[in-house]
């Protein structure tokens, strides 16, 4: 009995109370402890019984007393659980299993464009990103150069193009700080304001440090997911990625692949799109722009179409209003067709009645990202759309110098965008331009603007929510009128 109360003492919070934690239990074991819930209520009792049937209970007690070697004296316990984990999740194909294993992995050299892709998820997962707004940790000395890029017509005019914009980031600094001095004060700190403008020019390409963590069935369809990009560095981070997690979760990542059926599918489309679009870029007339309350069908269609080509949300809502019955039916079909089996179930074609069409810096779009409640669909980048200048760069000393290495920067992912489509990206500053949709409900509307446009926020994306708020009021204003708009109330 004393074996037993010294064990339970190591590895839960308490013995006696009916609320408590696990602790120090090695991750393979700890996700088959989780699963049994389902099956035993008893948790701790049930956790003493598998070290007992493995004759594994002296061995650890004395290791927990002694401070040996715990792992080892754990070992026929965890390979037990490890084994079953497996056979409930790949041979029974109950994938809830893989809910209760808890992982979080780190990229230390991620590109900061990379954190698009890695914060799409298929399920409820976290991230947390070196932010861009407290000091000044970029430099050309961190950044991904994209291989197909680096041999290709385009490395020599990539390289003297980064090297620039970093060039100004780091020479802009004094010489805005100086003037945000002069003016007076600033609705956020001087260092953050001055940032915040200064990482306009930040290729997306520079390295950043991101933590990505969820439960292990969620990032196992994560990372199925990322396999399917066609994009260098997402391979290459996926597999390390699945690497590593196999060393604490062998029996859940041995055998991930990546999605054939997705592949396929958005290969269909783009050809659909291109065919249809041929290509061409529209410019947009506004830089926000409101659409509520469309038909449901028509806007299934372009949300399907939207991320396969660079025209406008009106353009493409108007040829997919045009289709004939035939013409609708393939493009479900394609859309469709790989999800009508247990594995990926039909959901349907998820809409929202709020859509608003928003082409804004990169830096921007990010931010928009991370309100995870909105459907969202973005377009390649295109080198057409051009770039931003911030208010604090206006009329300053680099205000010139800053426009001539954006208008390079924007050339430059023109020229790509002809050839790589994906990989546009890869040369493109966190001010160059980008067109998204982000489709909701009132309720999100309302959760995103007033959260966007408080004060601590960056002043570019206060000023869209603000448009936002202001484009809902005009078209609904009875349903519309309670949003307040924190970035006018200043």
């Amino acid at each position: 009995m004393e074996a037993e109360k010294q064990i339970l003492d190591y590895f839960f919070t308490n013995t006696d109370k009916p609320i408590f934690a696990l602790k120090n239990i090695p991750p393979a074991l700890q996700a088959y402890v989780y699963m049994g819930v389902s099956r035993f209520p008893d948790l701790r009792e049930r956790f003493l019984k598998i070290l007992k049937d493995k004759g594994a209970m002296e061995a650890v007690a004395k290791a927990i007393e002694n401070g040996n070697d715990l792992e080892a004296a754990l070992k026929p316990a965890t390979e037990f659980g490890a084994e079953k984990n497996k056979d409930v999740f790949y041979t029974y194909g109950h994938k809830s299993a893989g809910e209760g294993a808890s992982i979080f992995l780190v990229s230390e050299q991620n590109p900061i464009y990379a954190t698009g892709a890695q914060q799409d998820f298929y399920y409820p997962m976290t991230t947390m990103e070196l932010s861009t707004r407290y000091s000044a940790k970029f430099g050309i000395d961190r950044v991904y150069w994209d291989p197909t890029i680096m041999n290709s017509e385009f490395a020599a005019e990539a390289k003297q193009v980064i090297a620039k914009n970093f060039e100004l980031y780091s020479n802009g600094f004094d010489i805005l700080m100086q003037r945000l001095k002069e003016a007076g004060k600033q609705d956020l700190p001087e260092k953050v304001s001055v940032l915040d403008s200064l990482r306009f020019l930040i290729p997306i390409a520079a390295y950043t440090t991101i933590i990505l963590g969820g439960n292990t069935r969620s990032v196992i369809e994560h990372f199925r997911k990322l396999l399917t990009y066609k994009d260098n560095y997402i391979q290459g981070y996926a597999q390390a990625c699945l690497e590593e997690a196999s060393k604490l979760f062998p029996e859940y990542f041995a055998e991930i692949k990546p999605m054939e059926n997705v592949i396929k599918r958005e290969e269909a489309l783009k050809a659909k799109a291109t065919e249809l679009f041929e290509g061409k870029f529209s410019p947009v007339k506004e830089n926000v722009t409101m659409f509520f309350d469309l038909p449901t069908e028509e806007l299934a269609l372009t949300q399907i179409l939207y991320p396969h080509c660079n025209k406008t949300f009106e353009e493409i809502f108007e040829t997919a209003s045009g289709f004939n019955a035939h013409e609708r039916k393939g493009i479900f079909e394609i859309a469709a067709g790989d999800r009508g089996n247990r594995e990926n179930p039909v959901r349907g074609f998820e809409t929202r009645p709020i859509v608003f069409e928003v082409e804004a810096p990169w830096a921007l779009w990010k931010d928009f990202k991370r309100n995870r409640m909105n459907l969202r669909f973005q377009q390649n980048m295109r080198g057409k759309a051009g770039f931003d200048t911030p208010e604090l760069i206006r009329e300053s000393a680099i205000e010139k110098d800053y426009k001539e290495a954006m208008q390079q920067t924007s050339d430059l992912i023109e020229k790509i965008a002809v050839k790589y489509p994906e990989l546009a990206k890869t040369v493109a500053a966190q001010g160059s331009r980008k067109r998204f949709l982000m489709c909701m409900a009132p309720r999100q509307l309302t959760v995103l603007c007033e959260l966007r446009t408080c004060g601590e926020g960056d002043k570019g994306y206060r000023k869209i929510a603000s448009k936002m708020i202001e484009l809902a009021k005009e078209k609904k204003q009875e349903l519309f009128a309670h949003i307040q708009d924190n970035y006018k109330k200043k």
